[in-house]
This record gives C-alpha cells, sequence and structure tokens, in this order.
C-alpha cells in the first residue's frame, strides 16, 4: 500500500478523473473512527481511495490517501444513488443569473418555508451539468463533498489497518511541520 500525501495524492487521483469525470463521489466523516482525525472515501466506478484528514475547520488540512485495493462494485453499494456526483462543471452565467433572479423573486415565498426549495433548484441545476475535466482560464464549480455523521471507514479489518496507517502517516507530518506540539 502506497501512502500519499497532500499534492501527489491530488496529483493522482485528478489523473484518473480526467481520464473519466463521471460518477465520481466525495464522502467526508464529520465522526471520526478512534484517531480523532477525517475518514473520506473518493471513488468511481472503477476505483476507491482512502482518505485521512486532519481537519475540516482549517483552509490547508494534513492530508494522506491510499487507493483501496477493493472491488469498486462493495464501495458503490455503500452510497446513494441519489447523490449528485462529485465533479467539475462549467459555470454558465445566464443559467446562474435566472436561478438567482427566480429565488430573489420568490425570496418573500422561500423565507415562510424552509431551505426545501433552495436545495431542490441546486440539485436540478447540478445534475443538469455533466462533470467535466477543467481547462485553463474557464470557471467552474467544484463538487459537491457529501458530509456525513456516518464512517463509511471501518467496516472491515482491511479498512481499520489501512485507517491506522493513514492516522500514524498524518501524525508523523503533524510533528514535522509543528515540532511545538510534540
Amino acid at each position: 500500500m502506497e501512502i500519499l500525501e497532500e499534492k501527489t495524492l491530488a496529483k493522482q487521483i485528478f489523473k484518473k478523473y480526467s481520464v473519466n469525470p463521471r460518477n465520481w463521489n466525495f464522502i467526508i466523516s464529520t465522526n471520526s473512527i478512534r484517531d480523532g482525525f477525517f475518514d473520506a472515501n473518493v471513488t468511481n466506478s472503477d476505483e476507491s481511495w482512502q482518505l485521512k484528514i486532519d481537519s475540516i475547520y482549517k483552509p490547508s488540512p494534513i492530508i494522506t490517501g491510499t487507493k483501496l485495493d477493493i472491488d469498486p462494485i462493495k464501495m458503490k453499494k455503500t452510497f446513494d444513488e441519489d447523490i449528485i456526483p462529485f465533479g467539475y462543471r462549467k459555470i454558465d452565467p445566464p443559467m446562474f443569473m435566472n436561478m438567482f433572479r427566480k429565488i430573489s423573486e420568490e425570496h418573500e415565498m422561500l423565507s415562510k418555508k424552509n431551505t426545501d426549495y433552495i436545495n431542490r433548484e441546486l440539485t436540478l441545476m447540478l445534475n443538469s451539468m455533466d462533470p467535466t475535466v477543467p481547462t485553463k482560464g474557464t470557471d467552474y464549480l467544484y463538487g459537491p463533498f457529501l458530509y456525513t455523521n456516518k464512517n463509511l471507514i471501518g467496516k472491515s479489518s482491511y479498512h481499520d489497518i489501512v485507517s491506522e496507517k493513514l492516522a500514524s502517516n498524518i501524525k508523523k507530518k503533524i510533528k514535522e511541520r509543528y515540532p511545538g506540539y510534540g
């Protein structure tokens, strides 16, 4: 198992994403297993990556991860089919302006209701846009990231071992970057 860190990990996953930008999911658990870190899965129909993140509350977290040696079909069964796939979506300014205008015009009605309407509009808009490989000089939406309080990692001894190795790697990185934290 090769453990990769932030930039190398991002390059590897982006390289795989660029080959086929469809059907990716990026799911982050807001409950850590035992180590105090956050767990994430990045999956598509062909592969799965397990990540460990030191914090979801800072702009530049320490992240380690590895590609999992498991059948992606097993991982796919874990996720809800109704989730909007993760990816880069090209921004269409007129579409956004129309959506914001519609929401603005219906603001008073919306303020008396919950946010289901806005969520529905955003979901419809995102589902109408296919994920794509980004090119320089073009604006994109990036996501969505699904945050859940369920921890999807650790359902097997294999995941536990990977999780422990990633946590150990993060602890080592924290000591290297912040030696005063001991």
